[in-house]
Formats: C-alpha cells, sequence, structure tokens
C-alpha cells in the first residue's frame, strides 16, 4: 500500500513537468523560431539627458581653437610690403589711412581730420615724451616729436607731464600715481584692445590694474554713451565745451581705432567743433567710445612725416600718441 502511494505521487510529478513542457514550447519556443526570418528593425535614437554628453561633444571639449589673432581679423588691411601714399601707410603690422572732411555745421566752415587705424599689435599703440619721463615737463615741436617716437601718425596727448605729479594714469603698460585718482573722465585701454570711459567714482585704481591697462589718459571729457550714441551733457566747463580745435581718440573694437583732429580759430580756416558736433562725429564714424584729448593750439596730427591740420598756433607739445611699428617684428 505504501509503495502505490509513492507510485502515484511520482507520477503526479512527472505529468505535471510534462504539461509544463509543452505549454512552454507552444507558448515561448515556436514564437522565438519564427521571428528568425525577419529584419532586424534599426536602433532608434536615444536623447541624451541634459547635463549628459555624449562621446562625440566630449571628445570636442578636449579641443580648443586657438583665439583669432588681429592679423588674421584684419588680413584684408594688412600687405606683406610696406606701402606707402599720400594719404596711408599699410605694413603687415600697422594700417593708417587718413581722410580730410570739409563739412559746413551748425552754419560754420568746419575741417577735419580722420586717421583710421588698424594694428596687428597693442605695442603700435604707444605713447612718447621726448626724455622718457613724466617726472619733468619738457616740450617740443609737433613734427619733431613724432620723429623722434619713429610715429607713423600721431596726434597730441592729454598735456600729461603738465599734471604729472597728481592723478592716476598709464602709459605704455607702467602706473603712476595710483593712489591719486583724477577728479575729470578718464579713458583706459587695456592690453586686450578694450577701450573704456569713466566718470568720477565708476572706477578704483585697484579695479583698472587687475585688468592690465595698456593706456590711462586724463583729460576728457568721454563722448559717447554705452549705446555708441552721443553724450547729452559733458563733464567739462563751458570754455572746453565750446568751438575750438579739437583732437581725440574713438574705438571700434580690438585693434581698429581712429584719431580725429579739427581745425579752428582760422581766419580762411574751420571754425573749430563745439564737444557736441565732436561726440557726433565720433558716433556717426561707428565708434563704441571716444574720449577728448587736449585740444586748442596743442591739437594737431602728424602723418608721414607732415603736420597734416593748420594750426592757429605753434605750441609745442608734452606727449604724444602715436601709431608705429612694433619694436620686436614677429
Amino acid at each position: 500500500m505504501k509503495r502505490s502511494t509513492a507510485f502515484m505521487i511520482i507520477q503526479d510529478i512527472v505529468l505535471t513537468g510534462l504539461i509544463l513542457c509543452v505549454f512552454a514550447f507552444f507558448h515561448h519556443v515556436l514564437p522565438r523560431l519564427g521571428a528568425l526570418g525577419e529584419s532586424v528593425p534599426a536602433p532608434t535614437a536615444q536623447a541624451v539627458p541634459a547635463g549628459t554628453p555624449s562621446q562625440e561633444s566630449e571628445a570636442s571639449r578636449t579641443w580648443e581653437p586657438e583665439p583669432e589673432t588681429w592679423r588674421e581679423r584684419f588680413a584684408e588691411h594688412f600687405s606683406d610690403e610696406v606701402q606707402i601714399r599720400e594719404n596711408s601707410y599699410i605694413s603687415s603690422n600697422v594700417s593708417v589711412t587718413v581722410e580730410t572732411v570739409e563739412q559746413e555745421l551748425d552754419g560754420h566752415f568746419q575741417r577735419w581730420y580722420v586717421a583710421d587705424i588698424y594694428v596687428a599689435d597693442i605695442s603700435c599703440l604707444a605713447s612718447y615724451v621726448e626724455n622718457g619721463s613724466y617726472e619733468s615737463y619738457v616740450t617740443t615741436p609737433a613734427l619733431e616729436l613724432a620723429e623722434l617716437a619713429g610715429a607713423i601718425v600721431s596726434i597730441n596727448g592729454d598735456y600729461c607731464n603738465a599734471q604729472a605729479q597728481s592723478g592716476f594714469f598709464v602709459r605704455n603698460g607702467i602706473a603712476y600715481q595710483q593712489e591719486d585718482l583724477p577728479r575729470c573722465d578718464i579713458a583706459v585701454l587695456y592690453t586686450d584692445g578694450s577701450l573704456e570711459t569713466y566718470a568720477p567714482g565708476e572706477y578704483t585704481a585697484e579695479e583698472i590694474l587687475e585688468r592690465r591697462p595698456w593706456q590711462l589718459w586724463k583729460f576728457g571729457p568721454e563722448l559717447l554713451d554705452e549705446e555708441g550714441e552721443p553724450l547729452e551733457g559733458f563733464n567739462t566747463s563751458s570754455a572746453i565745451e565750446a568751438a575750438n580745435p579739437r583732437s581725440a581718440i574713438g574705438y571700434y573694437e580690438p585693434g581698429h581705432y581712429c584719431f580725429v583732429v579739427s581745425e579752428g580759430r582760422l581766419r580762411d580756416g574751420g571754425y573749430g567743433l563745439t564737444m557736441a558736433e565732436l561726440a557726433r562725429i565720433f558716433s556717426d564714424l561707428g565708434c563704441k567710445s571716444a574720449y577728448n584729448l587736449d585740444g586748442g593750439d596743442s591739437a594737431c596730427m602728424v602723418f608721414n612725416g607732415k603736420v597734416c591740420n593748420m594750426r592757429s598756433g605753434q605750441r609745442e607739445l608734452g606727449d604724444i600718441l602715436l601709431i608705429k611699428e612694433p619694436e620686436v617684428q614677429p
């Protein structure tokens, strides 16, 4: 009796296993065998979760292109061979074109000169004093000063050596009088080529020095707002704001600048520009920022060894702003 019971239990287990095998065969094995003759669908693209770079983007991050040089950006303005013409100078480092503009403004005949400038290196835009020091006051005729400096084109500066004992300023990367900030608007040309203007209280010497200034002028006023539009009011006296011979610098982008010098106080020449007229000229030129330098009898542009503008006086200059070939050729 015990044997028959055990036999029946074993028989039931075997029968149950056979039933399960038959079920698995028809429901799992046969469908898979039928699918072997069908084409495999192409894999679909999967979106990469935000913040998880794909292999391609990760690889691209390992290579950073070299920043574009000014020589490459303005290649069409430079030449491997030096070309000197009556109104232009072109080399592999410098491009200067001088234009004479004659126009009636506000009922007065005006004449001014625009030097359109491209440089391949910030060292091409320099400041110069004859004795190389701002500690003493020395003046020199404009033409002689330009020749001594090796200038392709030059304009008078901000009369800095007459006020060198006070007021923070920078010349060719060297900072002077850092603890004493000027009370006038300033213009700063940084080593990255950008030129920005500031009103008193808008900067500290430490902030400017951190950005590595190349030049800092302290005459003024600034002429354009942040959108490149003429200012409606100027931080200067009414006498300086009135019509006078002018000298100023404008900025388009790093490596591209302009000098503007106007005549004035002449019987047969220009009447002289007001500060508002000077600001409009730079805005019309498309400059992003512009800054007024010393003017009056000091206003002078020298280009290719000649004085461009007629001057009401022959005032000698203490310092000049100039464009020259770099001392170390690339």
